[in-house]
């Protein structure tokens, strides 16, 4: 009797599963790899397409003991949001703050992220509150005697946005700019949905962290 193998003719139901086989890494994988490569390109150029350029946002500076000024969300891509003059813990400040927090959760390892929050005072509620998140250090507090020129840039860009975008205006927004300081989009801060889709915009801008 001969020692090698006799190959078994291949039964109408081995050939089905062995087709099936080809076809899948032939065709169906392949495919299904084009479909999400495709979708996700296509996701990409209808999410740059949201973006544009209203105006740039003013230096944040912080001046150290020996005179020297630095400009903490220069080459950064920011979030701001001003919060105007003696602003108060109210449910939408206290619902801002909280997303901050969530932005810094997420993003706040990347040394290419900040949050600029614009304030001018703030009762001793609203100061209590953003002082004891975990952020608070992170975040770059801008309390300044200028807000005016802050709320000039930023509103003046907002407006431009609104009509740009036929949307109603609203109280309380979010600026999202890139790393020149341009101001890309706005984002209704007490809005889910356009929260949630400020952090697509976000994690698709940001520059990774070569640190």
């Amino acid at each position: 009797m001969s020692d090698n193998l006799i190959e078994q003719p291949l039964t109408p139901k081995r050939k089905i599963i062995r087709l099936a086989g080809f076809l899948l890494l032939l065709v169906v994988l392949p495919a299904v790899s084009w479909y999400y490569l495709q979708s996700g390109l296509e996701w990409r150029k209808t999410a740059k397409k949201e973006l544009a350029d209203y105006g740039k946002i003013r230096q944040a500076y912080i001046i150290y003991n020996d005179g020297e000024r630095r400009d903490q969300l220069d080459s950064k891509i920011s979030v701001v949001h001003i919060f105007g003059e003696n602003p108060d813990l109210t449910p939408e400040n206290k619902q801002i703050l909280d997303v901050g927090e969530k932005l810094f959760t997420q993003f706040g390892k990347n040394t290419n992220f900040k949050l600029g929050m614009i304030a001018q005072g703030g009762n001793a509620e609203f100061k209590s509150y953003a002082q004891t998140l975990p952020s608070a250090d992170y975040a770059t507090w801008v309390w300044t005697g200028g807000l005016g020129s802050w709320r000039t840039i930023i509103e003046n860009g907002y407006e431009k946005y609104c009509l740009d975008q036929n949307v109603k205006p609203v109280s309380h927004y979010f600026a999202l700019t890139d790393t020149a300081g341009t101001i890309l989009r706005f984002y209704n801060a007490i809005d889910e949905k356009e929260v949630g889709r400020m952090v697509e915009h976000i994690a698709m801008i940001l520059p990774p962290d070569v640190q």
